[in-house]
C-alpha cells in the first residue's frame, strides 16, 4: 500500500471515529437545562429527577440529567 493511501485511510478511519464520538450518544449537556415535558419526550437518553432536599437541608430543584451509559461486558 502506498504511502498516500495509507495516509488517507487513517484520516478517513480518524474522522469516522469523531463522527461517532461526537453523533453516536448524548452528552450530559443535551439533557441539561430541559423542561420537564421536553425531558419525558426523549426518555431514551434524558431522565427527570424530581426535587428534594438533600441531608444537609440544601433543596435541590427538579431537573433533567442524562441516563447513565451501559457499560458492555467483556
Amino acid at each position: 500500500m502506498g504511502k498516500h493511501k495509507t495516509q488517507r485511510l487513517i484520516v478517513t478511519t480518524l474522522a469516522a471515529a469523531l463522527l461517532l464520538g461526537v453523533h453516536g450518544a448524548a452528552s450530559a449537556a443535551d439533557c441539561k437545562g430541559m423542561e420537564k415535558q421536553a425531558c419525558e419526550k426523549n426518555e431514551a437518553q434524558c431522565s427527570w429527577v424530581d426535587g428534594y432536599t438533600r441531608s444537609d437541608g440544601v433543596k435541590v430543584s427538579g431537573h433533567c440529567r442524562k441516563k447513565p451509559s451501559k457499560k458492555s461486558s467483556s
